[in-house]
């Protein structure tokens, strides 16, 4: 028996079917990537959301009403320091000192507190510290970059009263702080955190 070949219309046919497989499986890969991608970087959003307010949320709980000296030896009026530009911050900054700065029997030559702070600096958001807290060594202060494309941080502060303040200007610690944080093409996302404070005027703690 004579066998018959395929038709160059059959052989055509089948190099259609088989092209549009490809790109339908090369298009299925390409939005599977997408998505992952996509995905990875979500995550990554989150977790460098939770990182930051993480390390928020030890720094305000630990928040302590200790004075900061300048290099001429003077101490500031607040415990806390907040506003717009502090720390040379685009947007808010703020500034205190905290205790629980772990320092296993003294091995390291300083203290269990830390002058610390948060603004924005290039965009990113960074936790500023310092190793002593009184600025007399001359030392410029450490950074560490939290959270990247910030384009808004701003606090408010719970006062004794239960109302919120936008600017904190006695010298005493408040109840809470409350933090607002937006990164770029993002919504802004608010957390409250509560401080060692009774919002209201206190008396002078030595360390």
């Amino acid at each position: 028996m004579k066998q018959r070949g395929f038709t160059l219309i059959e052989v055509l046919v089948a190099m259609a079917i088989l092209a549009v497989v490809i790109m339908a499986t090369h298009q299925i890969l390409d939005s599977t990537t997408k998505a992952k991608e996509a995905s990875d970087e979500k995550i990554a959003e989150l977790n460098g959301l939770q990182t930051a307010f993480r390390l928020m949320d030890q720094d305000f709980s630990q928040m302590t009403q200790r004075t900061v000296r300048n290099e001429a030896g003077d101490a500031q009026e607040q415990y806390l320091l907040a506003g717009r530009y502090i720390l040379e911050s685009q947007y808010d900054g703020i500034a205190f000192v905290r205790d629980g700065w772990v320092n296993p029997i003294n091995l390291l030559p300083r203290s269990e507190l830390q002058a610390v702070g948060y603004r924005v600096f290039d965009d990113n958001l960074e936790r500023v510290y310092r190793v002593y807290v009184d600025q007399l060594d001359n030392m410029e202060p450490r950074v560490q970059v939290v959270l990247t494309n910030v384009e808004e941080l701003k606090f408010e502060f719970l006062g004794a009263n239960n109302e919120w303040q936008e600017q904190w200007q006695i010298k005493a610690l408040p109840k809470a702080v409350a933090v607002t944080l937006q990164q770029i093409d993002a919504e802004p996302i608010r957390r409250v955190f509560l401080v060692p404070g009774l919002g209201k005027g206190s008396t002078e703690s030595t360390s």
